[in-house]
């Protein structure tokens, strides 16, 4: 390699000396390229397949190789595509007008011809245009009103269901109140009856003690007094059997006879 050839190799890459925009040259677009890319970037929106056919058989050369076919394949499709959401998005854009034509509001005047009307021109004074507006003018009035009742009668049965909520509300704290105060008396009797239970079964059992002991005394008094007694009597006998000389013995009575001669033996308990 020559010292001049190095020399323009560096030039020309901007590397010595060093200079960036010879680089950066190379990636800019001059004007008309811009709008040419601009115009190529119109295009394809609403294009038919023939438009897109020609713009593809100029820029492609060799359209035999696979990748030109398959490119001019998506092409295609992608214009079909395009085709039918173009089509799609104008049906409903029909639509929606239609629709919101159909919502406007018209309104005829109630000119109130006679039963006699068979067709034909019909000339109406103003009189009769004014009566039918003022007509209208009553009706639509007349609308106004009811439903401003409607909206007033809405609020009256709101307003009476609040308050019948309320009054609800307010019955079942009552009745609340009123099974806690049961309650607590319930729970108040109860304690009163236990306590009243608790003293007479203190008070019964302090008699059945007193008792107990009342009689275990009068026993033992009445042991002593029947032992004192007992021994005095035996006293007395003893006494009185040392003074007195046993006296005989009575004589037995004789049998008793029947009638027949024999002996009658009584029985032993009725002796």
């Amino acid at each position: 390699m020559k010292p001049e050839t190095i020399m323009k190799s560096f030039q020309a890459t901007g590397e010595w000396p060093m200079d960036a925009e010879v680089v950066l040259k190379r990636f800019k677009t001059t004007t008309s390229e811009q709008d040419e890319a601009l115009k190529l970037g119109e295009h394809g929106d609403g294009d038919s397949w023939i438009q897109l056919r020609k713009i593809f058989d100029a820029a492609v050369a060799d359209k035999a190789k696979v990748e030109a076919k398959r490119l001019s394949q998506g092409i295609h499709s992608l214009q079909v595509n395009n085709a039918l959401l173009h089509n799609e998005n104008s049906g409903l854009q029909q639509a929606l007008n239609t629709k919101r034509k159909h919502k406007t509001k018209r309104t005829t005047l109630d000119l109130q011809h006679r039963d006699e009307y068979h067709g034909g021109a019909v000339f109406w004074s103003p009189k009769k245009l004014r009566e039918a507006r003022e007509r209208e003018a009553t009706k639509r009035d007349e609308a106004e009103q009811l439903q401003l009742q409607k909206t007033h009668d809405r609020d009256l049965k709101a307003a009476a269901m609040l308050y019948k909520k309320k009054q609800a509300e307010a019955a079942k704290l009552a009745r609340q109140h009123a099974a806690e105060e049961r309650r607590e008396a319930k729970k108040a009797r109860a304690a009163e009856l236990a306590s009243d239970q608790a003293l007479k079964k203190q008070q019964r059992d302090a008699a059945t003690a007193q008792k107990s002991h009342d009689t275990s005394n009068t026993a033992k008094r009445k042991a002593s007094h029947t032992a004192a007694k007992n021994s005095a009597k035996r006293r007395r006998v003893v006494g009185a059997a040392s003074r007195v000389e046993a006296a005989p013995p009575p004589a037995s009575p004789p049998p008793k006879i029947s009638a027949r001669g024999r002996q009658i033996r009584v029985p032993a308990k009725f002796k």
